[in-house]
């Protein structure tokens, strides 16, 4: 059993390792922050591997936590649909994050 001054210290190490994680890549500290962000930026985010890539064994991994998220196309294809679902729960860009 962990004591609270273990669940500090990894809340601390975890804060710092999730402010290095958007340093590293660009990604905005503010939700509003997000919602203005052109939409060439987060298409850049999106190439560059901020939140999802490939290993080297051909498995979809979540960049910061590395969760293996699908491992294979089937998989993906299934998770493409959960997106495109939630898609429709979302408000449309910004005008001035549109292209």
């Amino acid at each position: 059993m962990s004591n609270n001054s273990d669940d500090v210290i990894y809340s601390i190490v975890l804060i710092k390792k999730i402010a290095e994680h958007k340093d590293m890549f660009g990604i905005p500290d503010s939700k509003t922050d997000l919602q203005i962000m052109p939409l060439t930026e987060y298409r850049e985010l999106v190439k560059r591997e901020a939140y999802f890539f490939v290993d080297h064994n051909g498995f979809l991994r979540h960049q910061f936590s590395g969760d293996v998220i699908a491992a294979n196309k089937e998989q993906l294809d299934i998770l493409i649909e959960g997106l495109k679902e939630k898609r429709q729960l979302l408000d449309d860009a910004m005008d001035c994050a549109k292209e």
